[in-house]
């Protein structure tokens, strides 16, 4: 199942409104339907290379043949620069987003259940890939979105459910990004946005080819204020690709560099909440991360089939500044240091007279992960605080954690596609993980110790197609995750960890499995008009949740069972005119399965039983919306207006659902494109009314007492608060792009 809406983006504008009005019409639909996931060619040329062999992997895109749900994430419906991904995502079906940070380029998103954060802990339940290779950081799983190079994806897609192709950590679903490349015809933008609380951003793309030889180029920044007292953000990207491609070869080079500072807010306790949102409860707060990211991929043809592979090393590092209350404070430097590769042979072949597509694959990556962990006044002036000694850290350098983590992954898997009818085909597929996480304590190394996984991961399904309008599938899929280094180093409930200084050893997690079984129907009864309907469930085998009993102290548990369930639905009716209506429905139920009991700063919380929900997991998520694309004198003009509402979720601290709910609430978005002979305008405008909603809450001792008083003597007897992120308010984005 496929949300299609391929988005276009002119470098050189057709000299009449007609052609372009054309494409447009063409390209920006809303719908949802199955294609082909490779990046459309150039125009211009004729591609040398061999038919493509499609398999249905992390490296070439998803057959449409494979019994899966896949949302292919039109570009154009959120505006350029660092917010773009979790933008786009949060407008696919069923996908909810919550901001534990109160940053805006760091929300966390749910999946089917699933999380998918840069919040150095969450638990992590989606892969994310770049031309094939995974960005998930290797310390905690998380994927800091700032740092992905949207600007220079001409293709992404979203692949729902646990996949044994796509490995570790797929268990709502896989995001797969593949970048742009230089075409025949030379192109050249420059872009300038803007908008409300200090935004202003700029960038330059290029792109060409010249004989076998192509290049690509993207150099952005972006600057802003932030809506919120001390929240501003400062991005900075170059991005290029460099290529050649033969008669039955190609090959590229992606080299990128980032690095970024993002202030942060956090939640609010609803008493400071009433009084002004705009308030920062620990002003100070800071992420900032550098990255250096080199990958080569290739393929060619190899005795009558495809082969393809990449090689990467990556280096993210980054710092992490918290003001703590009470002090000390904390200050994290984080190393990942990552590098691997991935190779895969695709080929044509028949069994039992059957047309059948058989994947081969391996892959191997290293991670080397560094913490380190200090007690601070402020960043760079280590803490005089008697009281370290107690936590370990050293004095006087506050040193408090310094951990090494050499991580080893491994895998092999295959896949065969057969068509055992022109109409009915059958995939089935397995794959082999093995992961070894060594970890280091570099100051106590009594502390240290090794975890080992090994799993296989089968799956096994059927697609059918009734018509050339209607098709269905059936699927039963597994997933995998082995705990994360942090995670691991920070799970002994008798000891948990005085955030973040303490990490060793803990008793050792066990793997989180996931059984997947869903069903799915996509009709397409007309162009631009489409229905997809998808039921699933999801049995999960020791999930792994954070439980934070204090402000400062947490740790990482196995829960014995867990269940996502729903229904997902989209579509699409094309009316004339240029007309379309668009809309999309999510009912998700995340559940316990076992009775646990889980730490909570509410005083005397149950423990949740089967049954009880997830916390910020909404029941309800939907959106409704109506676009028109028509042509105008010597261009093309297309817009938007999207209605998008959840109901309302349980607070985290109240996994037993013993306490109101937040409410539900909706938001609405507008969006205008005017393309124009070498111009064009962009127009974006979020929470289009201004409302006043809340999206995010936790259960906190409010430590620092009522707002403009005095704090409590101890603060181990500060009240127990619901603390809440409000939600952005109205947000417009302008942007200007000049093309040649």
């Amino acid at each position: 199942m496929r949300r299609v809406a391929l988005y276009v983006c002119l470098a050189l504008v057709a000299p009449t409104g007609a052609v372009v009005a054309q494409q447009r019409d063409t390209a920006r639909t809303d719908t949802t339907r199955r294609s082909s996931s490779a990046p459309a060619p150039d125009s211009t040329k004729t591609s040398r290379l061999a038919p493509m062999v499609v398999t249905g992997s992390r490296v070439s895109g998803v057959d449409e043949r494979t019994p899966v749900q896949v949302d292919d994430i039109d570009r154009s419906t959120a505006p350029s620069g660092p917010a773009a991904v979790h933008q786009l995502l949060a407008r696919l079906p069923g996908v909810n987003l919550a901001d534990d940070q109160g940053s805006r380029l760091q929300p966390e998103l749910d999946v089917r259940g699933f999380t998918v954060s840069p919040v150095i802990g969450q638990p992590q339940g989606v892969s994310v890939f770049l031309d094939g290779v995974r960005i998930n950081e290797p310390d905690a799983q998380e994927v800091n979105f700032d740092l992905i190079p949207m600007d220079a994806v001409s293709h992404a897609e979203l692949v729902r459910g646990p996949s044994a192709i796509f490995g570790k950590n797929s268990l709502a679903g896989s995001l797969l990004l593949f970048t742009d490349r230089g075409q025949r015809t030379p192109r050249l933008s420059a872009q300038l946005e803007g908008g409300p609380y200090g935004y202003r951003g700029g960038r330059v793309m290029a792109g060409g080819a010249l004989g076998e030889v192509d290049g690509f180029l993207l150099a952005r920044l972006a600057d802003e204020d932030g809506w919120r007292q001390a929240t501003g953000a400062r991005t900075r990207m170059v991005f290029a690709n460099v290529g050649r491609k033969r008669d039955s070869s190609d090959v590229a080079l992606t080299v990128m560099y980032a690095k970024d500072r993002l202030s942060q807010a956090g939640s609010l306790p609803e008493s400071y909440l009433r009084v002004d949102r705009r308030l920062n409860y620990t002003p100070g707060d800071f992420f900032e991360p550098s990255v250096w990211h080199l990958a080569l991929r290739g393929e060619r043809e190899v005795a009558s089939g495809q082969l393809r592979g990449n090689v990467f090393w990556r280096r993210n590092a980054y710092e992490q500044y918290n003001g703590n209350i009470p002090p000390p404070n904390s200050d994290g430097f984080v190393r990942n240091l990552s590098a691997g590769g991935l190779i895969e042979w695709a080929w044509p072949t028949r069994i039992g007279g059957a047309a059948t597509t058989v994947t081969v694959g391996a892959e191997y990556s290293h991670a080397d992960v560094t913490y380190r962990f200090l007690a601070v006044q402020s960043p760079g002036v280590p803490s005089d605080s008697a009281d370290l000694a107690d936590l370990g850290c050293e004095i006087p350098s506050g040193l408090c954690t310094h951990v090494e983590t050499k991580e080893d992954n491994a895998a092999l898997y295959a896949q065969a596609i057969v068509s055992l009818t022109p109409s009915l085909s059958l995939t089935g597929a397995l794959r082999g993980d093995y992961v070894r996480i060594p970890i280091t304590d570099l100051l106590t190394p009594e502390n240290g110790g090794t975890s080992t996984y090994w799993r296989a991961s089968p799956k096994l399904g059927l697609n059918y197609r009734f018509s050339d309008d209607l098709r269905g599938y059936v699927a039963f899929n597994t997933g995998f995750r082995a705990p994360a280094a942090l995670e691991l180093s920070c799970a002994d409930a008798t000891a948990p960890c005085t955030l973040p200084f303490a990490l060793g050893a803990d008793p050792p997690l066990r793997p989180v499995k996931v059984y997947d079984y869903e069903a799915g129907i996509d009709l397409e009864p007309a162009p631009r008009t489409n229905l997809d309907v998808v039921g699933f469930l999801s049995d999960v085998h020791d999930d792994i949740l954070f439980v934070q009993p204090t402000a400062t102290t947490g740790f990482f548990q196995n829960v014995a069972r867990t269940r996502r369930a729903g229904v997902e639905m989209s579509g699409a009716l094309g009316l004339p005119a240029g007309l379309r209506l668009f809309g999309s429905y999510a009912y998700l139920v995340a559940t316990y399965r076992t009775t646990v009991h889980l730490a909570s700063a509410l005083e005397d919380e149950p423990s949740a039983e089967p049954g009880d929900h997830f916390p910020t997991s909404p029941t309800h998520r939907g959106s409704v919306g109506v676009g028109l694309t028509r042509a105008i004198p010597r261009g093309a003009l297309d817009a938007a207006v999207e209605l998008r509402a959840v109901s309302g979720q349980y607070l985290r601290g109240d996994e037993a659902n013993t306490q109101p709910q937040l409410p539900g609430y909706s938001v609405t978005d507008v969006r205008v494109s005017a393309y124009l002979p070498h111009v064009t305008v962009r127009g974006y405008v979020t929470n289009l009314f201004n409302k006043r909603y809340v999206n995010f809450g936790v259960y906190a001792q409010n430590v620092k007492g009522p707002l403009g008083g005095p704090p409590p003597a101890d603060p181990e007897d500060a009240p127990v608060e619901r603390f809440l992120t409000p939600g952005q308010p109205r947000l417009f984005t302008v942007s200007v792009s000049l093309e040649r």
